[in-house]
């Protein structure tokens, strides 16, 4: 199977390789043989990354959060070197709470490091869900 760059529909400047990344490695992690070059492929994965929200999960007052979530979502297809459809599936989200601190840049970075671990979330329930189909 070969896997294309992702499409990011989100504000999220780099998600599509962070994704896209995280979805190698699972498939790579879970069969070493799996992710070939698109000339030897037998499928080629594509998919797009169709929201990144942010939400508040705990509050120290009315205004103050301590806690947010980050919520991926994406959609993947995977075509035969014809372009004939195989499989596809909307819908996979995954989430990851972070810390809020006092400092922006503090909660910017545990944005980040939350969103590469929901990505690495969202690449298991991919896996999960095109393994099941076959």
């Amino acid at each position: 199977m070969s896997v294309k760059l992702l499409k990011n529909r989100t504000a999220e400047s780099g998600l599509e390789t962070t994704v896209t990344n995280a979805v190698i490695d699972e498939l790579t992690r879970r069969r070493q043989d799996l992710v070939v070059g698109t000339k030897q492929a037998e499928g080629i994965l594509s998919g797009t990354i169709n929201r990144l929200s942010t939400a508040t999960v705990a509050r120290s007052g009315t205004l103050s959060a301590l806690e947010r979530k980050a919520v991926l979502s994406a959609s993947f297809v995977l075509k035969d070197p014809d372009g004939k459809v195989l499989w596809q599936r909307g819908g996979i989200s995954a989430e990851q709470a972070y810390v809020v601190e006092e400092s922006k840049a503090a909660t910017e970075m545990n944005k980040r490091l939350a969103i590469g671990l929901a990505a690495h979330r969202l690449a298991e329930y991919l896996y999960i869900s095109l393994t099941d189909a076959f």
